[in-house]
């Protein structure tokens, strides 16, 4: 049986297909979130990170700036303009993700 809350944070175009992913229990919190996209940053080389610095940067401020929680389904795409390929994607698959703390707290206290 599939965890209830899925999703991933991949890093697309220009040849490059990398990704990292959640399935759990209970909704990722925006801490989790911003531990996952460090940990994407750090499986790319020096040239792919340049392509996408810009991006990181954006799918940081979205998953910061997330109120309350964002329920799946839910894609963002974070596309370097310059190559019109090359791009961030933070996908939500199913459940809820980027919860903050206290949130997330009082979820498990009612479920």
């Amino acid at each position: 049986m599939s965890k209830p809350h899925r999703g991933r944070i991949q890093a697309q175009g220009d040849g490059v297909e990398k990704s990292v992913s959640w399935a759990q229990d209970e909704p990722l919190s925006k801490e989790d979130g911003l531990s996952l996209l460090a940990k994407l940053r750090a499986m790319l080389s020096k040239s792919e990170l340049k392509a996408r610095e810009k991006q990181l940067e954006k799918a940081k401020r979205y998953i910061e700036g997330v109120e309350g929680g964002a329920d799946a389904v839910k894609k963002k795409t974070f596309l370097n303009r310059k190559t019109k390929d090359t791009r961030i994607d933070v996908e939500i698959l199913s459940g809820t993700a980027f919860l903050a703390i206290l949130l997330l707290i009082v979820w498990k206290l009612l479920f």
